[in-house]
């Protein structure tokens, strides 16, 4: 009886200190990156699980997610990334351990509904133009690209057209018509502005996302140049539109598409390249790691060590015109960083295959002087001071040659703008979430203050 008795309180004290993982949960890895963990449970019994982080923009499955009464594990393989925990009955949380290459502690407490609405960044001016009653209608489209249909949005300021009109093209990545980027909706607030100074915007889904058909990660450079082709081409059908004022505002990868659009349509009557690369994919990818790392932290010798291993793969790769073989030659340069301790075990094999998919393979290659030397269209080139994806003056200084021939070409960076054109401190990407601001007022006023004198 009292062997029975001890076993039914040994249990009364398990239960006690044990908890249902299902809910939604909270917390901060290494005191920088909010994260939210929401856990459910199938009628079947089996697990699922959701990782996202409010202020980095992003969210995803967990895989290999495993609980008792006591713990809790999963694994996200993209990240590297693994978390372990116990329940800590006196503070009502997993506390646990958060490996990504290096380890950090992460509390997670559990948070309802309100808690997670508060983890959500500001984003002041997409809330205005949500609250506000705007002085432009908004329709969905579609248009075919070849055999793709790409659906988008058409903004039409209001009264008599035909209106001058933008093409928004996004920046590399599968981004929606709104080239939304940590919670930043860039080309919403960007059209938004542009339709209140009587232009029309025609902004659409890259191939493959969103309501777009077709298939993104099969695509390349020049596949998105001949989809924003398709867009100028039916801009000029609509009546709406005026077809002598038709021009294309590019993002990033978009800057890159904008030069070869124009060489290939001489009706097209300007382009806005916004960070747009001037060197070619290889060097401009060589220093976007560099100042990554040293954002990051690394040290010199580190900094050094990877600029000649990136070198050395970008190089093998850009040599080797079979993508199997390019990932082969990559892998072996990417294994012996591995081995010098300059990519975290396991990560190889993921890089090089990340690196000669069909976009990257093809991007190292490209030479944005190529096209920007055949453009004969009035051309605005913007950067921010402190981009460190498309650093300012590489690129910069590579666009003003290759557009030295052409009298109508204005070349400006912008002081204290980041990639995304916010006000940044350091540019780092690590801020873009953090940064409220979605587009500087000063970069919104450059652009339409030009393309009005264009359209003019």
């Amino acid at each position: 009886m009292k062997k029975l008795a001890a076993g039914l309180l040994a249990i009364a004290a398990l239960s006690a200190h044990a908890e249902d993982a299902q809910g939604i949960w909270s917390g901060i890895i290494a005191d920088q990156v909010k994260v939210v963990l929401t856990v459910s449970r199938a009628a079947g019994g089996s697990w699922e699980a959701t990782l996202a982080s409010p202020t980095q923009g992003f969210s995803t499955k967990v895989e290999q997610f495993a609980t008792d009464p006591t713990h809790i594990s999963f694994a996200i393989a993209k990240f590297n990334a693994s978390y372990q925990a116990t329940w800590n009955e006196k503070d009502k949380a997993w506390t646990g351990t958060w490996t990504q290459g290096r380890t950090a502690p992460l509390i997670l407490q559990r948070i309802d509904a309100a808690g997670v609405a508060a983890l959500q960044p500001k984003r002041p001016q997409e809330s205005a133009i949500a609250s506000a009653s705007a002085p432009y209608a908004s329709v969905d489209i579609q248009f075919a690209s070849a055999a793709l249909q790409l659906a988008g949005s058409l903004t039409l300021p209001r009264g008599a057209g035909p209106w001058p009109a933008v093409v928004l093209v996004h920046g590399s990545g599968p981004n929606n018509r709104d080239e939304e980027i940590f919670g930043h909706k860039i080309f919403l607030v960007l059209a938004d502005h542009l339709a209140r100074q009587g232009i029309a915007v025609l902004r659409y889904d890259k191939r493959g996302v969103g309501k777009s058909s077709g298939d993104f990660k099969a695509a390349t450079t020049m596949d998105f140049a001949a989809d924003a082709q398709a867009a100028f081409a039916f801009l000029r059908s609509r009546p709406e539109i005026d077809g002598r004022r038709i021009g294309l505002v590019g993002h990033s990868e978009g800057g890159l598409i904008a030069p070869i659009v124009a060489a290939r349509e001489p009706q097209l009557g300007f382009i806005v390249m916004m960070a747009g690369p001037g060197v070619r994919g290889e060097l401009l990818m060589v220093e976007q790691l560099a100042l990554g790392s040293e954002s990051d932290g690394a040290a010199l010798a580190k900094l050094a060590k990877e600029r000649t291993m990136n070198q050395a793969l970008f190089a093998a790769i850009v040599g080797e015109r079979d993508r199997e073989q390019a990932r082969i030659k990559a892998l072996g340069i990417l294994e012996q960083g591995e081995r010098d301790g300059l990519l975290p075990p396991g990560m190889a094999a993921k890089e090089a295959a990340s690196f000669t998919s069909p976009w990257f393979h093809a991007f190292l290659s490209l030479e944005p002087g190529v096209a920007l030397q055949a453009v004969r269209q009035p051309v605005l080139a913007l950067n921010g001071a402190l981009d460190r994806q498309v650093p300012s003056k590489l690129d910069l200084d590579a666009i003003r040659a290759a557009l030295a021939h052409n009298p109508r070409a204005v070349v400006k960076e912008l002081p204290k703008l980041n990639h995304l054109f916010q006000t940044a401190t350091t540019g780092a990407g690590d801020e873009y979430a953090a940064i409220e601001e979605t587009l500087a007022p000063s970069a919104l006023a450059v652009m339409a203050d030009w393309i009005r004198s264009q359209v003019q």
